[in-house]
């Protein structure tokens, strides 16, 4: 077996995290290098990355219940808004138009998750008695009472136009709104969220990816490729189908927590169908039902407006009077790309990485 190390003898080694000490090497220096990016990276893009790191933990949550357990989910940003009004309620400073408490990190972080996982076990059990579209139709119509409630606890949210602050980051007692002093090292408010937020996803995508290799993760494969056969075989459903739905609110509730303390307010009509929507382009054009897409697409999806503004500056066309400005061209880049690998590459940008790897493993004999 010296010679042929990728051979795996059995199932164990096979399905763990890092087969082989080429995948944790690789690992490790991707970690290295993303804890330099603060130093090096400008404002715009440091706040790009940090976006991607936390839209990426809450795709993770639309995967599990979408590409691993095959449910539909229209209303998954809901579940991000959930995250983000408990967060700024237990964290965040009360006005006189809205309520907080201003209480640690260590407190709301977790809160968020588990309020928005409470919510997902409510409605689960409406998800193990329907499918297909008719799943799909009653998570749309969370999407309009998620915004009826988000516009109209005011007290909450702020209301409609006005929003409210996010949480204040407080850490084990220690303020961080002003920053960190490390020895000669001042890491600034942006830096702070940034390495918090690369925490989590490390954390969390290293359990999305324990999750697909556990007795949980197989029984929602089953659940996807044929729920009857896999009730047959004795897989509960409605309780796998609720395991499903308080995984992928507890991601969005924990990415919510920590998402809109960048910008350092929320709007109650930030929550709306769109919103959604966008989580499960992204899922799309990731790779849905794989661990690493939702990041590939989380990375695609935050950092394309900054793409763009690059190469307008580049080629002069910001100075030109394009016809198009930055925005409308990202939809339409989007749209495409969208529309493009649900034609042509059903497993996203997870599929192409996929094949390079294969062909330059395979390299002479790929054919």
């Amino acid at each position: 077996m010296k010679n042929r190390p990728n051979l795996f003898t059995d199932y164990r080694k096979e399905s763990s995290i890092f087969p082989n000490n080429t995948q944790k090497f690789w690992f490790a220096v991707l970690i290295l290098v993303s804890c330099t990016f603060p130093f090096f990276l400008s404002s715009y893009w440091k706040l790009l990355v940090t976006t991607s790191l936390l839209t990426a933990i809450a795709c993770w949550g639309l995967n599990i219940v979408s590409g691993l357990a095959g449910q539909i989910n229209l209303a998954h940003g809901v579940f991000v808004g959930i995250g983000t009004y408990v967060s700024a309620i237990i964290g965040g400073v009360a006005t006189s138009s809205v309520i907080g408490y201003e209480l640690d990190m260590i407190i709301w972080l977790p809160l968020s998750g588990l309020a928005a996982a409470f919510v997902g076990i409510l409605i689960s059990p409406v998800s193990a008695r329907l499918k297909g579209l008719n799943l799909g139709l009653v998570t749309l119509a969370l999407v309009f009472i998620g915004s009826h409630f988000f516009s109209n606890l005011k007290f909450i949210t702020g209301g409609a136009g006005l929003g409210r602050k996010a949480a204040s980051l407080k850490f084990l007692g220690q303020d961080l709104e002003a920053g960190l002093q490390i020895g000669n090292v001042l890491l600034e408010k942006n830096d702070i969220i940034y390495y918090f937020s690369l925490f989590l996803c490390i954390v969390m995508g290293l359990g999305v990816k324990n999750l697909t290799r556990s007795k949980i993760g197989r029984a929602f494969s089953a659940i996807r490729d044929r729920d009857i056969a896999a009730e047959a075989l004795g897989i509960n459903l409605f309780k796998f189908k609720m395991y499903a739905f308080a995984l992928a609110s507890f991601y969005a509730g924990i990415a919510g927590s920590l998402l809109f303390t960048i910008a350092g307010g929320v709007e109650p009509g930030t929550f709306n169908l769109l919103y959604s929507i966008i989580f499960i382009a992204i899922v799309i054009i990731g790779g849905a039902g794989t661990v690493l897409g939702p990041l590939y697409g989380a990375f695609f999806f935050t950092t394309l407006p900054g793409i763009i503004q690059a190469v307008l500056h580049a080629t002069g066309l910001s100075d030109t009077g394009f016809f198009l400005n930055a925005g409308e061209i990202e939809r339409i880049v989007f749209g495409f790309f969208i529309i493009f690998f649900l034609i042509f590459e059903p497993r996203g940008l997870w599929g192409i990485w996929f094949r390079l790897r294969n062909y330059f493993k395979a390299w002479p004999f790929s054919y």
